[in-house]
C-alpha cells in the first residue's frame, strides 16, 4: 500500500514520499507501519498481503500498483 523506497500516489491520487503519511482506500490518514484499508476495503496490518490499486493480490514488500496505476516498489 505504501512504498519504503520511492515516491508513489496514495488512494486519493496524492503524491507521497517514502515515510510520509498517506490516505488509505477508506479515506483515513495513515502513517507507514499502521493498519490500513486496501483496495477491497479490507483492514490490513503492516506486513500482511494486500490488494493493490489494480485489484491484484500482493505479498508484503512486493511491487504494487499505486492509486494512479503506476507500478511502484514496496
Amino acid at each position: 500500500m505504501y512504498s519504503k523506497s520511492e515516491s508513489y500516489y496514495d488512494a486519493e491520487g496524492r503524491l507521497r514520499l517514502p515515510g510520509e503519511a498517506f490516505i488509505d482506500y477508506q479515506g483515513h490518514v495513515r502513517q507507514p507501519g499502521e493498519n490500513y484499508y486496501d483496495f477491497e476495503g479490507v483492514l490490513r496490518a503492516d506486513g500482511d498481503n494486500f490488494i493493490d490499486g489494480k485489484g491484484i493480490l500482493r505479498l508484503a514488500g512486493d511491487a504494487f500498483y499505486d492509486g494512479e496505476g503506476n507500478l511502484r516498489q514496496g
